[in-house]
């Protein structure tokens, strides 16, 4: 089983961000512990005092706002270690990363969060078909995501998707409705919201920086990145690489 660990970037309610997100790691269940393990060894490099209690937030550790990222005075300091946490999945081969980014006014007046969320789902689903027609096995899937006010009406659109499908048709490969968990107990919770973040920034302010790296990881095939969607005004041109992979095909 694949389990894609989801969390969120951007303020709804927010009238001065353009961008909502929600972004994504999936991870075969024999790469969870491998994974969790190099996490946990990244924070431990930070040199904190007590590396089990820190949570990898990306916009604390960006601003510095809380213990123990205040202690980090230097923003470079701390644009270093959201960096370092990124970087622990760029060798996994059990990984694959999945983001969809939601221009709020483009969509309006649909709820961006349900036009993320359908995103997500449809393109976990697409990845788990493409891997089960490769082997010939079933594969199945199961999305994990950091607690919010939001669960409730996610939980039911997942429910209707399995009964009457989506936009895009029904998502036979996802295996149950999205568990909801505490970030602070799930470390690739906490990476899931720094691939939210870093995507969200590149969106947001055109700052590539943590984004540019992990581009690589999203979800691809044959020149497409399919893991990665951009939804915006059609009168809007984009260069982005969601948007470019689909012109060139």
């Amino acid at each position: 089983m694949h389990i894609l660990y989801v969390d969120e970037s951007g303020s709804i309610d927010n009238a001065s961000e353009r961008y909502f997100v929600l972004g994504g790691i999936a991870v075969f269940e024999r790469g969870i512990y491998h994974l969790i393990k190099a996490a946990d060894d990244c924070v431990t490099a930070f040199g904190f005092e007590d590396p089990d209690s820190v949570e990898l937030h990306a916009s604390t550790m960006y601003s510095g706002r809380s213990t123990p990222w205040r202690s980090l005075r230097e923003r470079h300091m701390r644009e270093k270690a959201i960096s370092a946490a990124l970087s622990i999945f760029a060798t996994s081969p059990s990984s694959t990363l999945f983001a969809a980014a939601v221009d709020k006014e483009a969509v309006a007046p649909a709820d961006p969060i349900e036009i993320a969320f359908e995103e997500i789902c449809s393109r976990f689903n697409l990845f788990l078909q493409r891997r089960s027609n490769r082997t010939g096995e079933g594969q199945r899937g199961l999305i994990v995501m950091d607690e919010t006010k939001h669960a409730a009406p996610l939980q039911s659109m997942a429910r209707r998707f399995r009964r009457t499908g989506g936009r895009w048709g029904r998502y036979p490969h996802l295996a149950e409705v999205p568990l909801f968990v505490d970030s602070r107990a799930s470390r690739l919770v906490q990476i899931a919201d720094l691939i939210a973040y870093a995507t969200w920034r590149r969106y947001e302010f055109s700052d590539g920086r943590f984004f540019d790296p992990i581009i690589p990881k999203f979800d691809a095939e044959g020149g497409v990145i399919h893991g990665l969607v951009h939804r915006r005004r059609l009168r809007d041109e984009c260069y982005c690489p969601a948007c470019q992979s689909r012109v060139r095909r």
